[in-house]
């Protein structure tokens, strides 16, 4: 382990770096990089217990891939050795034809609990080119391509399971299998939307693909019969924020370390299966970092120490092609006995610091009215909204504007309403007319900010769960009711705006998504 990642850091450019990063990281988290941009293997023999993988070219890495299309789906494939090539290899990639029926429902959980359909005769729905034959040359890792068609699938918007396999000339198999699923639209391009969508995921919980199931359509109704569509089938989700990493202190040493949950850990080191698909579907992925309750978080930092964690961070964006950082400081433990004071410019410098070592990721923070309320002026020369791109309020099911006359929370200096969330939902059923009735009445004072008081563009939603026999409509009930906060519905009369949401069917099994580690 230690091999690969002093192999990584080399990669990254970031050797100056090592020793810090090995104690920060080693002890909680076994890191295996998921950059393919060298032509080494990320992961050693010793852990994968394969000599070969069945490799699609749009998702390297990634045993389990959805594939919807439209008329006809396709995507190359290769076979990639662990090890380099003793001599020329041949492999033939085809359907893997001995599984039954009977093998979907094990393949299903794996697959994170989404049924799908089986196919017992492939003829004129599924193509390979050459023979479905792939070569490695001597000395070579990777072999040449060939790609495959599918079309023709007997029901519009069901799932199919396309088991795959490639065999070498000994007879070793290798499987990839693909969820393919036939629609009748396209996904439309997510800046059709003219806001931004944030949704946490807590991966002790869920399995981060649970946020690109849905997408939006949005209509302007004249009448019943009189509507125009201005755009649909447009995902609603833009920015991911994976929880959780936590900033913790190690006495011994006076560090401020960056730690992973287990969960957490598992989906960076898995990051072709959890993380790449997102990235693919347009979503902005980013590294949710809180406080460890060790009395020591964003707001009592030394100079030093801020340092080091920055280091720290640097090196987890890289490793994993994180798209950026996410600052929410909660359960630090400023109250324990012993903690430092807070200082007003610790976390303005930590933001400062963030931002000139990334100057190209995304940067955004939670506001809570807790020490953000320390960034409302310019800190230590610091005015922290210039180095962030968003922010937004995480006191949940309240709707917030900072610049209201009497508002007890203060504006962040430098952020503009435009950069900013006022409006944030806990995604949960309602079960009660009470909850209905409070539901109704927080819809209609974001609403409110979001139309009349300039907060339009950013809105947040926390806790994306897995359908079950409790929650069946919960996740569109509320994503809906947070769309619709940014039109003017009209109380329900005409003229007006009507969102709906759609989940995929892949989100409405029960307990799809949940996490499967």
């Amino acid at each position: 382990m230690y091999m690969i990642m002093k192999r990584i850091i080399r990669n990254i450019s970031l050797c100056v770096l090592l020793a810090l990063v090995m104690g920060a990281c080693e002890e909680d988290a076994a890191l295996v990089s998921p950059n393919v941009a060298h032509d080494k293997s990320t992961v050693s023999p010793e852990e994968v217990g394969e000599a070969a993988f069945l490799q699609s070219a749009s998702e390297s890495g990634n045993k389990f891939i959805f594939l919807d299309f439209v008329e006809q789906g396709s995507d190359e494939l290769y076979v990639e050795l662990v090890e380099p090539a003793e001599r020329d290899m041949t492999f033939t990639i085809g359907i893997n034809t001995s599984l039954v029926l009977q093998d979907i429902p094990s393949i299903t959980e794996q697959f994170y609990k989404v049924g799908a359909n089986f196919v017992e005769d492939w003829e004129n729905k599924f193509t390979i080119t050459n023979g479905g034959k792939v070569t490695v040359a001597a000395g070579e890792r990777k072999s040449t391509r060939i790609s495959f068609t599918v079309s023709n699938m007997e029901l519009i918007g069901s799932y199919y399971l396309l088991p795959l396999l490639a065999t070498d000339e000994d007879g070793n198999q290798y499987k990839l299998f693909y969820y393919i699923c036939q629609v009748e639209m396209e996904r439309q391009d997510r800046s059709n939307k003219p806001y931004t969508v944030v949704a946490y995921i807590d991966t002790e919980m869920m399995n981060p693909l649970i946020a690109d199931q849905y997408t939006s359509k949005l209509q302007y109704m004249k009448s019943r019969r009189d509507r125009k569509t201005i755009y649909e089938n447009v995902p609603v989700f833009d920015i991911v924020n994976l929880r959780k990493a936590l900033l913790k202190y190690d006495e011994s040493s006076r560090r401020a370390i960056l730690k992973f949950t287990p969960d957490i850990e598992h989906v960076l080191k898995n990051y072709a299966q959890y993380i790449q698909p997102l990235k693919r579907s347009g979503i902005k992925v980013c590294l949710s970092i809180e406080g460890g309750g060790t009395g020591i978080g964003f707001a009592n930092l030394t100079d030093v120490q801020i340092a080091d964690f920055v280091a720290q961070v640097q090196v987890a964006v890289k490793m994993y092609q994180l798209d950026g950082v996410h600052l929410r400081d909660e359960g630090a433990g400023y109250d324990k006995t012993g903690a430092p004071e807070l200082d007003e410019t610790s976390y303005p410098k930590l933001v400062k610091a963030l931002r000139e070592a990334m100057p190209d990721i995304m940067l955004t923070l939670a506001d809570d009215g807790g020490t953000t309320a320390m960034m409302d002026k310019e800190q230590g020369g610091i005015v922290v909204g210039d180095y962030i791109d968003l922010a937004w309020n995480v006191v949940w099911d309240t709707a917030v504007n900072p610049w209201a006359s009497g508002s007890e929370r203060k504006p962040i200096a430098g952020i503009t309403k435009e950069r900013y969330g006022g409006i944030s939902f806990y995604i949960k059923p309602i079960m009660t007319n009470e909850e209905g009735l409070f539901f109704g009445n927080l819809q209609d004072e974001s609403r409110a900010i979001a139309l009349n008081e300039g907060l339009g563009k950013v809105a947040v939603v926390e806790n994306i769960p897995y359908r079950d026999y409790i929650s069946e409509i919960a996740n569109v009930q509320r994503i809906m009711g947070l769309l619709s906060c940014f039109h003017d519905t009209n109380n329900g009369e005409y003229p007006r705006y009507n969102v709906d949401v759609t989940e995929t069917l892949a989100a409405s099994y029960y307990f799809a998504f949940r996490k499967d580690w």
